[in-house]
């Protein structure tokens, strides 16, 4: 799991922002953490307050370490306002052995305005097992990579840990190696979306984005769709129907059947791009899930049953950003798993504020009136 993220001088965070994803003591809603890390975090802010830059910034490492698809922004990399020549990310991870030991993970890197990247280095439990710097040759102490070609054509872009991991066959007996491989792995699944229908807005996972439409009906999943959408009191009926050389979702009104995608909310729309991630989701194939604008196009009632549906994932990591302070209460969440971010530092609200906040607590009405400004 993600322990804490940093990253300096990317777009608008020309200073450090560290997310610090580490569990308080808390001993109310234990399902919102794991591990001593938080589990699901909800992350606030004002319009252009950096929530969307925070996951750009966090979902960057997809593009150099996956195949996977990317769509995030690459214009205006460095932020306007530094002069650094470089941005600096810093994951800090947590893995577990085969003892179930807890293997810290710390993974860096640079790029400049172009994206390219400039150094990487990698550790497991302190001990630097891979150091790349632009046009100097790499070193590993990872067993099986001892006879790779240790220099890297700059020109290519290449990130030293992928070429590692897609040229080498790594005895996963030693502890290292097993590591480093839970560390790819980790990174090949991860998922970043923007919960609007709005096209491939998605980074990670999976390269290409099927035709929803044609995937709940190609897959057999129209009345567990339809089920999905019922247990959010959207009383659809749903049928497939045959429409020139293709199969559509129809919706029974009466005795007439409309088009799905053409007569139904953007709220429903969402929450139908949603159920197509979750068909990943519920099987614990995402370590790490970001939904960004979570639920810009929800009743706060919706907002709410999603959120109680994402709490009940063994393994996943759910990172939220919404405006919606309803979902700010200890009855879903707990103060540690609330973030507020500024454009220049996020915390959580138990790190905003003096006070001792208790599960009585309304924190809704301490965010409303501004207790959690710094």
């Amino acid at each position: 799991m993600l322990k804490k993220f940093s990253v300096r001088n990317y777009r608008q965070f020309n200073n450090t922002l560290e997310f610090d994803l580490s569990a308080n003591n808390y001993t109310f809603n234990t399902d919102c953490t794991l591990n001593g890390l938080i589990k699901l975090a909800l992350v606030y802010g004002k319009n252009g307050s950096g929530k969307s830059n925070l996951a750009w910034a966090m979902f960057d490492l997809v593009s150099h370490l996956t195949d996977n698809e990317t769509s995030l922004v690459s214009d205006n990399y460095l932020s306007a306002l530094s002069n650094d020549k470089y941005a600096s990310f810093k994951f800090e991870f947590e893995f577990l052995d085969e003892n179930n030991h807890k293997k810290p993970v710390i993974y860096e890197y640079k790029k400049d305005e172009r994206a390219k990247l400039i150094s990487e280095k990698l550790l497991i439990s302190d001990e630097v097992v891979v150091d790349y710097n632009l046009n100097q040759p790499f070193s590993t102490t990872l067993m099986g990579a001892e006879n790779l070609n240790k220099i890297i054509n700059p020109s290519q872009n290449l990130s030293v840990i992928k070429y590692i991991y897609s040229n080498t066959s790594l005895d996963r007996r030693n502890i290292n190696n097993s590591i480093f491989i839970k560390f790819i792995e980790f990174v090949n699944h991860i998922l970043y979306f923007r919960n609007v229908f709005a096209g491939q807005n998605y980074t990670g996972y999976k390269s290409g984005l099927n035709n929803i439409e044609q995937d709940i009906i190609d897959k057999d999943n129209l009345k567990d769709f339809e089920k999905f959408l019922n247990d959010f009191e959207l009383d659809f009926k749903l049928t497939k129907v045959k429409q020139l050389n293709k199969s559509i979702i129809g919706i029974k009104l009466g005795e007439k059947i409309l088009p799905f995608f053409d007569t139904v909310s953007t709220g429903t729309l969402s929450l139908t791009f949603f159920y197509y991630w979750w068909q990943s989701i519920k099987k614990n194939e995402i370590p790490l899930l970001f939904i960004d604008e979570f639920d810009c196009s929800y009743h706060f009632a919706l907002s709410e049953n999603l959120v109680k549906k994402l709490k009940q994932l063994p393994k996943t990591q759910v990172i939220l950003t919404t405006h919606n302070t309803n979902l700010l209460t200890n009855d879903l969440i707990r103060p540690d798993c609330g973030f507020v971010i500024n454009g220049k530092e996020i915390n959580s609200l138990n790190n905003l504020t003096q006070k001792e906040l208790r599960e009585a607590h309304n924190l809704e009405k301490l965010y409303q009136a501004g207790h959690f400004n710094g």
